[in-house]
């Protein structure tokens, strides 16, 4: 799915229904006034991930106003199955008598058998930040490497991996002098390697059963493997908890609004840039 099927009427009309300024929506969206009154314009893009923003913002005044109504027809229909799996699952976060807001496994009276189906739902979450950090990364390239966006762009870069496409990205940053444009590229390049790197621990390490932690990632036969590896981080060989990977999920979060704004700082140069220099002719 390409970014042109996202309509900027659909944001303005998710905002009107919601009863939100421009202001406030900017606002719950962690977005300068400016930059969100360009996307309503359509001197942005309204990009995927504008998109996914803006039904979390519905999703939660959906829930502050109880008010299911309010959050988009997607977004209800995946959170009711979420809940159903939930359910299903035995979590009890999903349980109608559960009263704790901490979102981890460390739950009095619990059976260990549901902290370990639900650990299966935090590594579930960090997949899922993760893909959306790589298709953002997408865009993110286009815009760094000063690409000529094109129907088949898109589709070309997204069959690089993530690690490539982070190499890409690096070896660019080399060649950007000013610290303002520098410094944030990096600092996002360094969470996207850290995420990447507990994903594959996530998606490639049996999970067990612990009693202490619910669950942990314990790559015993890989263990073996790596010891003639020079490695920075011990806990790669070692047994990992599945709560750690709750901070990954927050640091990809926050990834996910540095990519935001690395995109519209960098296409907006472009813009300039190609206004400065002309269109070339061929």
């Amino acid at each position: 799915m390409t970014d042109e099927t996202f309509l900027k009427e659909d944001l303005i009309e998710l905002r009107k229904e919601l009863g939100l300024t421009q202001q406030e929506m900017a606002a719950k969206l962690d977005m300068a006034l400016r930059s969100y009154q360009a996307i309503e314009t359509g001197e942005s893009a309204y990009r995927f991930i504008h998109r996914l923003a803006a039904e979390r913002v519905a999703l939660m005044i959906a829930a502050d106003r109880k008010a299911p109504m309010h959050a988009p027809p997607s977004v209800r229909a995946d959170a009711i199955e979420l809940v159903r799996v939930g359910q299903l699952s035995g979590h009890p976060a999903f349980l109608s008598d559960y009263k704790s807001d901490a979102p981890n496994l460390q739950i009095e009276g619990n059976s260990e058998d549901a902290k370990f189906r639900a650990a299966y739902g935090i590594v579930g979450e960090l997949v899922l930040i993760t893909t959306a950090l790589d298709h953002q990364l997408n865009h993110i390239l286009i815009q760094v490497l000063h690409l000529d966006e094109t129907p088949m762009l898109e589709s070309v870069i997204a069959t690089l991996d993530m690690a490539r496409k982070i190499e890409m990205l690096k070896a660019r940053s080399r060649h950007i002098s000013q610290s303002a444009w520098k410094k944030p590229l990096l600092t996002y390049i360094d969470k996207l390697e850290r995420i990447s790197k507990y994903r594959n621990i996530a998606c490639h390490t049996p999970l067990i059963p612990d009693e202490k932690n619910g669950a942990v990632f314990a790559p015993a036969a890989a263990a073996r493997l790596l010891k003639s590896l020079t490695i920075s981080d011990p806990r790669e060989i070692e047994r990992l908890p599945i709560n750690d990977l709750l901070p990954e999920i927050r640091r990809g979060e926050e990834a996910l609004y540095d990519g935001v704004v690395i995109i519209n700082n960098f296409a907006a140069a472009n813009r300039e840039r190609q206004r400065r220099m002309g269109t070339p002719t061929s």
